[in-house]
């Protein structure tokens, strides 16, 4: 009797852990690179950079941002606008179909453009300098320096605003 018992609870054990993974909600990394945090904020310490692509497993939500595992293990937050959900392709005669747009075309689509339409105003625009812009897309702003900075405006949680 307890053997009978001791399987069902094992095979219970087995199914729930097999609803979990299957309901478990997956997250890709939809920006270039981004900064896995220690909390969930922009300023906090970061446990590690994640790339474009990524994908992350949904453990948390909290105020825009969501908690996550890395395929690594590693646990941290996540603001909202760097990821999306991870979709799942349709199959039509033992062939993809393509279903869902890619991280990297979800992010330049947010950004109103694609890299055609980017080259294509490049040559149409030869005047135009993208110096400065490569050069911005270069700076790096420290936890530390971003913290000072809104205590220092008075913005955020700093300011009473959020």
């Amino acid at each position: 009797m307890k053997k009978k018992l001791s399987l069902k609870l094992l095979l219970l054990g087995v199914l729930v852990v097999f609803v979990g993974i299957i309901l478990a909600e997956s997250l890709i990394i939809k920006v270039k690179t981004t900064s896995l945090k220690k909390e969930p904020v922009f300023y906090s310490d970061t446990v590690a950079v994640l790339n474009n692509g990524e994908q992350v497993e949904k453990i948390g939500e909290q105020q825009g941002w969501y908690k996550v595992r890395t395929q690594k293990g590693q646990e941290g937050w996540l603001h909202s606008s760097a990821v999306q959900e991870k979709k799942f392709s349709l199959l039509a005669m033992n062939k993809q179909v393509k279903s869902q747009a890619s991280a990297e075309e979800v992010a330049l689509a947010g950004k109103g453009f694609n890299k055609q339409v980017e080259e294509k105003y490049k040559a149409n625009n030869p005047s135009v300098s993208f110096v400065v812009v490569d050069r911005m897309l270069k700076l790096k702003v420290t936890p530390k320096q971003l913290k000072s900075f809104l205590e220092k405006g008075k913005l955020g949680e700093f300011g009473g605003g959020q």
